[in-house]
């Protein structure tokens, strides 16, 4: 009798090592992929997401801005158009000419508003109404850079008691031609 029980005793042994060493693999893969292998690599991106690139802006040659770090546009006391939305809306609609267009999507305008609420660094990016890249027509394009342009006098961003640079964009939501949405 005593060596049926040893021989129990080491086959269960056996059993919880391998249960063991089973659950203690999943436990380390689980760390794994929750913990490591969606953090990015150090360094892998070169700038912040809201960066826009001096060399490769538009009307940035003759803009400053007052310090090298550029906020946030959504910080506590955030940059806003001098005449609030309502007036950045009524402005562009008010100048938008849709001339027969069939473009559909969204056209986005970002840009540096500095410290003196003046504007600079533009960048356009264009997107169909499911965000994937696309082209719109370059009269349309050019008519709302144009438009956004115009808009120039601005509140600058405060932090800190301190007016500071900060990034901005204005968010064009068009069908057909038609603008139906303008955000933020």
């Amino acid at each position: 009798m005593p060596t049926n029980w040893k021989k129990i005793r080491k086959i269960s042994f056996i059993i919880l090592g391998i249960v063991g060493l089973v659950f203690g693999g999943l436990y380390l893969f689980a760390c794994y992929t929750f913990n490591e292998k969606y953090t990015p690599s150090q360094n892998e991106h070169e700038h912040r997401i809201a960066y826009i690139d001096r060399e490769k802006s538009l009307l940035s040659e003759d803009f400053q801005t007052c310090n090298e770090y550029i906020y946030d546009y959504y910080n506590p006391k955030r940059a806003t158009y001098i005449t609030g939305k309502n007036g950045l809306r009524k402005f562009v609609l008010e100048n938008y000419k849709n001339k027969a267009y069939t473009d559909s999507g969204y056209l986005n305008i970002r840009f540096v508003i500095n410290c003196k609420g003046k504007t600079g660094r533009y960048v356009i990016h264009e997107n169909d109404l499911n965000l994937k890249p696309k082209k719109f027509t370059t009269e349309l394009k050019e008519q709302l850079f144009d438009l956004t342009t115009q808009l120039s006098e601005w509140n600058p961003n405060i932090i800190r008691d301190e007016k500071v640079d900060s990034y901005m964009y204005i968010s064009y939501r068009i069908e057909n031609g038609e603008i139906t949405e303008i955000l933020p």
